[in-house]
């Protein structure tokens, strides 16, 4: 099935003029640029791809030394496999006295493009998307795997050839209960201009590492839209643009923003269907920037409850047509760049405009906002980790926008116990627009990219290694970690699963990560809980969650954690129905 080259599907109401609309657009970036000002605000029409590139002029490429050269004197294969480090096994590296405080970075290396999204596979493996070789925007003809497991040269990454036809920038992601990647949506050129959306939907099979395109599209065409695992295994596809904003010139007709208000769910069994009973502009729509990568979560209510940069709550009704209504609920003013990360079972950590942040309590109807302390800057465009232990790991971003004079290359954690951020590592690398950051199965945080456009294009990554990895002692030095020997690939809902570790000593926490896929400053599938369990010697008997309400069905590092909180590499468990 061909690609839609249809200019629009839903118009939409009210519109500003195209003149209008970009002048202020412009002007508002600029703003921000300069001043750095509140962020109340926000321009609702384009993004920062929809800019030029000479927005930001000589954009430098990094493949991992840095700071980098203009990317037509570094773009080669000969120079990015000379900056790559050799085979070689990711060990935790000594670090400083306060090693065990702050955590640390290890050396930047390169990757074969942007790896601007980014979603972890069940074999441990990583897929990655998003830009050319060069550092241009673009995923027509690449992607790329990384396998942690041959270390991180050249060696440990394929780049691969997209043959779909599909221009994947910018699509949305999802990895479902089989194991294979659903990718919808992503970049149209219309008149030679892009970031316009396509209806595609593409699949990825990590067993022969194979990107399909499949016979059914959406019904709409989506560019920036966001997943939602139901318990059921199905995906709710939600937001995302059709067409941007453009004035026009002599060669080129104007064109008007059209956004995909629409919701749709997908099932690997049924196929598409389309919930017309849930058009919403102000849930994930035209209003306020809704349709830019919705904040949206699965919630024990049997719905999925959406967080508006506005500050409002939407609650969508998947049953027959669907249906969608305001919630009772008001959040500060937060931005279509900010995170957020569910650390707990329907407790969400929500990052707002100006440094301030939220914990959103969705076990409760209607959801009950408490503040909490803020963070140390604004963080536009940075993200939010959830670790092995259930602490929240925020970096990247800058609180001036898209640039580097208020770029964070510091980090900082959040602790559910007190609601309070402590200072954390400092990166060598600016985590900005389209960067990422994802747990790993050996507890790391994979953080890297950021660029298309500038201000620095990062063809590279870098792995935190958090404090929980640290003898206490002050010596850097990395702590003994406890091993799991044996544990199930799946398990049921409620059910008790047999967890043999290597030797006796005692564990004082089990816990369960769902898998990341990140792009845009979101990882909306990872969610934590701690699993209750008894020890005799080396056994455990574990109980997975009650339900899918409170783990989607999918796939979740499984951690064991000792007395003085340092996690075992994670074992791979399947969770859904029997």
């Amino acid at each position: 099935m061909t690609r839609s080259t249809a200019s629009s599907i839903a118009p939409l109401k009210g519109r500003a003029s195209r003149a209008g609309r970009l002048a202020f657009h412009l002007l508002a970036v600029a703003a921000m640029a300069s001043c750095g000002g509140s962020h109340q605000s926000e321009p609702d029409a384009l993004a920062l791809e929809d800019l030029p590139m000479a927005a930001t002029p000589n954009a430098l490429v990094d493949y991992g030394p840095g700071p980098g050269k203009p990317s037509a004197e570094q773009a080669t294969g000969e120079r990015r496999a000379a900056l790559a480090v050799g085979p070689q096994a990711i060990t935790v590296p000594t670090g400083p006295a306060d090693a065990h405080l702050k955590g640390v970075f290890g050396e930047a290396f390169s990757w074969p493009l942007i790896p601007l999204h980014t979603i972890l596979l069940p074999d441990g493996r990583v897929l990655s998307y998003g830009s050319k070789p060069d550092g241009n925007q673009g995923a027509l003809l690449h992607y790329a795997v990384w396998d942690p497991s041959l270390g991180t040269g050249a060696e440990s990454k394929l780049l691969l050839s997209n043959t779909t036809g599909t221009d994947i920038f910018c699509a949305g992601q999802a990895l479902l209960p089989n194991g294979n990647v659903l990718l919808v949506g992503g970049d149209r050129i219309v008149n030679g201009k892009r970031n316009y959306a396509n209806n595609d939907v593409n699949l990825f099979t990590p067993a022969d590492n194979q990107l399909t395109k499949q016979a059914q599209s959406m019904a709409y065409q989506r560019w920036y839209a966001t997943l939602i695992t139901t318990p059921t295994g199905e995906q709710a596809v939600i937001g995302g643009r059709i067409d941007r904003l453009y004035e026009g010139d002599a060669q080129t007709p104007p064109t008007d923003d059209t956004y995909a208000s629409t919701p749709e769910v997908f099932s690997t069994a049924a196929g598409w269907r389309t919930l017309t009973g849930a058009t919403n502009d102000w849930a994930y729509g035209s209003k306020v920037q809704a349709w830019n990568y919705p904040r949206a979560w699965w919630a024990p209510q049997g719905k999925v409850l959406i967080f508006t940069p506005k500050g409002e709550f939407f609650g969508l009704d998947l049953t027959g047509n669907g249906s969608v209504a305001k919630v009772p609920g008001v959040l500060p003013t937060g931005a279509y760049n900010l995170p957020a990360a569910m650390y707990q079972p329907g407790k969400i950590l929500s990052v707002r405009a100006d440094a301030k942040a939220v914990v959103v309590d969705i076990n409760q109807d209607p959801p009950v906002v408490t503040p909490t302390a803020p963070l140390s800057a604004d963080r536009r465009f940075g993200n939010a980790t959830i670790l092995a232990d259930g602490k929240v790991w925020a970096n990247g971003g800058s609180s001036t926008g898209n640039d580097l004079v208020g770029a964070r290359y510091d980090s900082e954690t959040w602790d559910p116990a007190t609601g309070s951020w402590t200072t954390a590592a400092i990166a060598t690398k600016p985590r900005l627009y389209h960067s990422v950051s994802m747990l790993m199965p050996d507890g790391t945080v994979l953080t890297g990219a950021g660029g298309a456009p500038g201000p620095v294009v990062n063809m590279n990554a870098e792995i935190y290694f958090p404090p929980y990895l640290y003898k206490t002692d002050g010596t850097g030095k990395s702590a003994a970690r406890p091993v799991i020997e044996t544990a199930p690939s799946a398990g049921t809902w409620g059910q008790s699963v047999a967890v043999a570790m290597a030797d006796k000593k005692a564990v004082s926490r089990v816990t369960l990560v769902r898998f990341g896929a990140v792009t845009h400053a979101f990882s909306n599938e990872q969610r934590f809980t701690d699993l209750s369990f008894t020890q005799k010697g080396k056994n455990l008997q574990v109980t997975l969650p009650a339900s899918g309400h409170v783990a989607p069905p999918g796939f979740y590092m499984l951690f064991a954690i000792n007395s003085s909180g340092v996690p075992s590499v994670a074992k791979i468990v399947r969770v859904g129905p029997a």
